[in-house]
């Protein structure tokens, strides 16, 4: 690498270096003020992190594992975030008595730093599939999504676990698209490992969480063409794997509970909690507000979550129902306008198979006949990058949706929490994939630049918007005049 290459690399890193401060300073403490609740940064879920921070106490006084190492007040789950924190505090602190303050600041750290490294791992591999422009409005508009900024540095909900199952994935799936190899069992353990992990700090957002999952599946399997039997089975391996993560922490959870209470009132509680949350079992000695939180129609909770917003919007002002169609609605009409283009191909399948038919009954097009072979294979793994971004972000969808399905109480009763279900990660692909539909729509008339034509009737000929003049390829290879 010469001189002018070191100093591009440098510049690169300075650039990367600076953005990831940027995000991480905004995470912390809203420190350049581009979020507009700046309370919330200070007080959103206190009372949950005083869990966490009773877990740190007791550790000091009785060491980690103390009640089987889960937290003292709360027992609905293992409690990794109480160990987690409190093997921080030791290592900041190791005679810490209860009267002396806990590094709380660097705690909030510790979670800001690891949110943002999970969060430019998936801005590098957006990057690396769609590009600078893609990658940098999806950067500028995590900065203006609001409930990301005051959720990240909460110790209870610990939000970059819900990120890392998928996160892994990515990177297993990128790793295996480069070196040519499948690895199933990694796919399978990652799966078990992630999920079991963000469990053991807590169960709520879980289906959520196993959505998520499956979504690099889902863009590899439409930009690879596996086909319907290979996408089946690495998906079911892999939700396989979560189930089996979810499972096992449920196990831990019921087996540390009955260390200390014994193993009938760990398996009833357990039911009485999932009760509480779902409504799916024995609704008996529940307060009042909670029951009637399940006779709201499950309707009227998408009707609020989609028109409300508890007081503080999604992204700048808006709200998820202009956020959702805007982003459907986007990929809908791209997808529409790339199959009028397979129409008018001859292109049949919807990974782009095509029909092989005789030189001479074929009407040809200008760019086809000029287009190098390289260029259309370009071309075609720029659909293939466009049709899996927006399939990812479709079923991104089905996360927050499948919470307020199975979990209802939950939803109806906390939703000042539970609004960052739609944020993680669905708003970041949904401006991702109207950022790239957007580049797609450009580069495709580009490449239909010619002649005289201006620039939006090229593009309509090359889309049927605009209906051409038809020719033909005569037995020289030479067009006929317009017929």
């Amino acid at each position: 690498m010469g001189k002018r290459g070191n100093i591009r690399s440098l510049l690169w890193g300075i650039l990367i270096l600076g953005a990831f401060l940027f995000l991480a300073c905004h995470f912390f403490n809203n420190r350049w003020q581009l979020n507009p609740y700046d309370p919330l940064y200070r007080n959103w879920q206190l009372d949950s992190e005083e869990l966490v921070v009773n877990k740190i106490l007791d550790a000091r006084s009785h060491g980690i594992g103390n009640y089987n190492g889960m937290m003292l007040e709360y027992q609905q789950q293992i409690g990794f975030a109480g160990m987690l924190f409190s093997g921080v505090d030791k290592l900041v602190n190791r005679h810490a008595g209860l009267t002396d303050p806990i590094p709380k600041d660097v705690m909030c750290g510790v979670n800001v730093f690891l949110f943002t490294v999970i969060l430019f791992l998936f801005f590098c591999w957006i990057y690396r599939e769609f590009g600078k422009i893609t990658v940098g409005v999806v950067y500028l508009t995590t900065l203006f999504t609001h409930w990301m900024g005051f959720t990240a540095k909460n110790l209870y909900w610990v939000t970059w676990t819900m990120l890392l199952p998928m996160a892994s994935l990515l990177l297993l799936l990128m790793w295996e698209e480069r070196r040519g190899r499948c690895r199933n069992g990694w796919l399978f353990g990652l799966s078990f490992f992630f999920v079991f992990l963000r469990s053991a700090c807590g169960y709520e957002f879980i289906s959520c969480v196993m959505v998520a999952l499956e979504l690099p599946l889902v863009y590899y399997g439409i930009k690879q063409r596996w086909g319907w039997k290979r996408y089946r089975n690495r998906a079911f391996l892999a939700g396989l794997g979560a189930l089996g993560g979810f499972g096992g922490a449920l196990f831990v959870n019921i087996a540390l509970m009955a260390g200390l209470h014994g193993w009938k009132d760990a398996v009833e509680y357990l039911v009485f909690v999932s009760a509480k949350r779902t409504g799916y079992a024995s609704l008996e000695g529940f307060d009042a507000d909670v029951l009637a939180s399940f006779e709201v129609p499950l309707l009227e909770v998408f009707r609020r979550y989609l028109q409300e917003n508890n007081g503080y919007a999604i992204f700048v002002r808006w709200n998820l129902d202009v956020l959702i169609p805007v982003f459907l609605l986007a990929a809908a009409a791209t997808v529409f306008v790339w199959r009028m283009r397979c129409r008018r191909r001859k292109v049949q399948g919807f990974m782009g198979k095509q029909e092989p038919v005789e030189r001479e009954e074929t009407v040809m097009r200008k760019e086809s006949v000029d287009r190098p072979l390289a260029t259309q294979e370009d071309a075609v793994q720029r659909d293939l990058r466009m049709l899996g971004l927006n399939a990812m972000m479709a079923v991104s969808l089905l996360g927050p949706v499948s919470w307020l399905v199975l979990a209802k109480g939950h939803a109806v009763h906390h939703q000042h929490i539970d609004y960052i279900i739609f944020s993680l990660p669905f708003t970041m692909l949904g401006f991702a994939s109207v950022a790239y539909n957007v580049l797609w729509h450009f580069r495709e008339g580009l490449e239909g630049w010619g002649g005289n034509h201006a620039w939006f009737l090229t593009y309509g000929k090359r889309h049927r918007l605009v209906v051409p003049k038809e020719t033909k390829i005569n037995d020289q290879g030479k067009k006929d005049d317009d017929i």
